[in-house]
């Protein structure tokens, strides 16, 4: 809970219990409430020794002894308390009060013995209190420590998830530019530029989220350094909304999509080309990735990448705020992921 939360519920606590109950109990019976009549002597002194009997069960009690061992420790500070609470309300009603008003609050043949009996009922009302609110104080701490022990758990596992990618590109493309400085091509430079800013984008923009305009251009560096590989031209379509770069989105969300592509399409037929699609529909954002499928490809479409990139999504939104479908037709592959906007 946070400080916040905890001054309220203890706002709320003691006006209920001093002056809620009593205000609710009139109100209902259509009598007015008489405000003056609860700030008499007698009045404040109890609203004094059970704020302050109260605030000490749970913030120094409880808070300290309820999870000390060995258990003792606890019982001897519960007896204490209840002995403060006894000797403090004696010393304010019976001793200060007579000596300024006049009175005490009880009867004066009332004996000791018999004060000490019948405060005990009281002062354990009081720290009885003091427990309750200690226990919602640890109900909405354990809440909140789970919280945030389940969000690190769902970090570990998108960085997981994330380290996984991309590893079997990454060879292939220093394989791609191996051959090409074993040939003093001289595109070999302006190819490992291009895979250090891919690198450098899948190591830094990993635990955030990034600019669309990002994803994008790795994918254009991508599909460059993918072109060498082929003694053919890659046939490429991309339909991008120029409105949606700016938009953030969870980072490698396109890139396995392409990569599957890839992979497992063919990507040489002019009249079926990989087709990159990402436009905004009202306040939606929605990808679509749609290939032609290999006629032997290496093995059937949507394997790791595309589960990891699945199981992102679940990590990363409410089932209600994301879409991700598959589907295949014939020889067309197609993966459509909808998002709300940022």
């Amino acid at each position: 809970m946070t400080r916040a939360a905890l001054l309220l519920t203890y706002l709320f606590f003691f006006f209920m219990y001093f002056f809620g109950f009593g205000w609710l109990g009139n109100v209902n019976s259509g009598f007015p409430y008489n405000w003056e009549k609860q700030f008499g002597p007698f009045d404040i002194s109890m609203y004094i020794y059970t704020l302050l009997t109260v605030l000490l069960a749970h913030f120094v009690v409880f808070r300290r002894y309820y999870y000390a061992k060995p258990r003792w420790k606890l019982w001897a500070s519960l007896l204490a308390l209840l002995i403060f609470f006894i000797l403090f309300r004696y010393l304010l009603e019976e001793i200060i009060y007579p000596e300024i008003i006049g009175k005490g609050n009880y009867n004066p043949n009332t004996t000791f013995r018999y004060y000490i009996f019948d405060n005990v009922y009281f002062g354990s009302v009081k720290i009885f209190f003091g427990f309750v609110l200690f226990l919602f104080d640890e109900l909405f701490l354990q809440q909140r420590q789970k919280a945030e022990l389940l969000q690190q758990r769902k970090k570990a596992e998108l960085d997981f998830l994330q380290a996984q990618m991309n590893p079997h590109f990454l060879f292939n493309s220093l394989n791609n530019i191996y051959s090409l400085a074993s040939e003093q091509h001289p595109q070999t430079a302006a190819s490992v530029l291009k895979l250090s800013e891919m690198m450098r984008y899948v190591t830094y923009e990993k635990n955030k989220e990034a600019e669309l305009s990002k994803e994008v251009e790795y994918l254009d560096n991508l599909l460059d350094i993918q072109q060498l590989r082929h003694d053919y031209k890659l046939n490429v379509q991309k339909n991008i909304a120029p409105e949606t770069l700016t938009y953030k989105v969870m980072p490698l969300l396109l890139i396995p999509l392409v990569e599957n592509a890839l992979k497992h399409g063919d990507l040489a037929d002019a009249a079926l080309p990989l087709t990159i699609s990402v436009q905004k529909n009202k306040q939606q954002l929605e990808l679509q990735v749609t290939n032609k499928v290999a006629a032997s490809p290496v093995s059937l479409p949507g394997g790791v990448g595309l589960k990891n990139l699945q199981r992102r999504l679940e990590l990363t939104y409410r089932p209600e705020e994301y879409s991700f479908a598959i589907e295949k037709k014939e020889n067309i592959f197609s993966v459509k992921i909808i998002l709300p906007l940022s």
